[in-house]
């Protein structure tokens, strides 16, 4: 389940941090594992399909980059095989029937695919819950892309605010995005991180996000490569993971009222009403005969009214906590 009470989803984004080594890939599936995520996705495409030929550098950068069907199918195998979901974004039409032959969970739509209403119409056909990420999104782009994927029969969607800049300048993160994407679109409401450390994803969780995506790499300093300024390493994911979830359960509940960890601070931080001095029995209690001091197991301070006026059936010491047998 995800979305409102459900636990935050948390999606290992390994993309093309396996620099198209298996090995290297399931290393990073690893990685997920041990951290707890939630989902193990990658990128998958055809360079000749993804860019045009006037972009023969970025070609020729991702080639290398790039696994076989029969790769990501045994990584997918390994993800069952630990109970963690796996997918992937397909950046073009070529692996649109990778999806479908792998049988994947849940779909992934990367921010690039902006006004690309024809490809998401055809992802958002194959009737799988649709997680979309809105980088470079204007509202009118935000609602285009929910009604493309509404009219092709898609109902459980999903919307990641993300900035598609790596690393992202805190000045430019938008949290309150967030809150006009919610404006716009009912359903799960998520945050997809490209700053350099934890810090954006626990203030997304703390404001309602309900999916958060992270990349992942265990490689660093790589030369024409940008997702590694962004990525959490084995040293650090499980940390993130578990803050998330520690966030999450310290927003709890729209309730104001004591907490069971406070039930001891009730007696010693909470004041009770007490004898300034010792008074005889008989003695008619006035303002300067009271105040309020700890434990708070007598009466509380805001009774001091019931108190006033009234005549002691006993001597009382000083500090005595005032009870209603004392008074006559």
């Amino acid at each position: 389940m995800v979305g409102r009470g459900a636990p935050v989803f948390v999606i290992a984004e390994a993309g093309v941090a396996h620099f198209g080594s298996l090995e290297r890939a399931f290393e990073l599936l690893r990685m997920a594992v041990a951290a707890r995520a939630d989902c193990f996705k990658i990128q998958i495409f055809d360079v000749e399909a993804l860019f045009a030929a006037e972009l023969p550098e970025w070609r020729d950068r991702l080639r290398p980059r790039n696994l076989s069907f029969e790769e990501v199918r045994r990584l997918k195998e390994a993800c069952d095989k630990e109970g963690l979901l796996f997918t992937a974004t397909a950046h073009d039409e070529t692996r649109i029937q990778w999806l479908l032959d792998l049988a994947l969970p849940v779909l992934k739509i990367g921010s690039g695919e902006r006004n690309n209403t024809g490809f998401i119409e055809k992802l958002a056909r194959l009737g799988k819950p649709i997680i979309l990420s809105t980088g470079m999104y204007r509202d009118l782009d935000v609602t285009e892309a929910v009604e493309t994927c509404w009219r092709a029969g898609c109902r459980e969607l999903a919307l990641l605010h993300c900035i598609s800049s790596y690393p992202t300048p805190d000045s430019d993160v938008n949290l309150a995005a967030m809150d006009r994407l919610a404006d716009l679109f009912s359903g799960p409401i998520g945050y997809s991180d490209h700053t350099p450390d934890h810090l954006a994803s626990i203030a997304a969780v703390a404001r309602g996000a309900r999916i958060i995506e992270k990349h992942i790499t265990v490689l660093r300093d790589i030369p024409n490569a940008q997702d590694w300024k962004v990525s959490c390493g084995p040293e650090d994911f499980p940390l993130f993971v578990d803050s998330l979830h520690r966030v999450e359960a310290m927003i709890g509940r729209r309730v104001k009222q004591p907490t069971s960890s406070e039930s001891a601070a009730l007696s010693w931080a909470l004041k009770s009403l007490v004898a300034v001095r010792p008074l005889p029995g008989g003695h008619v209690l006035e303002p300067n005969d009271i105040t309020a001091k700890r434990p708070g197991t007598g009466i509380p301070p805001n009774r001091l009214g019931e108190l006033l006026g009234r005549k002691l059936r006993r001597d009382v010491a000083a500090d005595h906590r005032f009870s209603p047998d004392d008074l006559a």
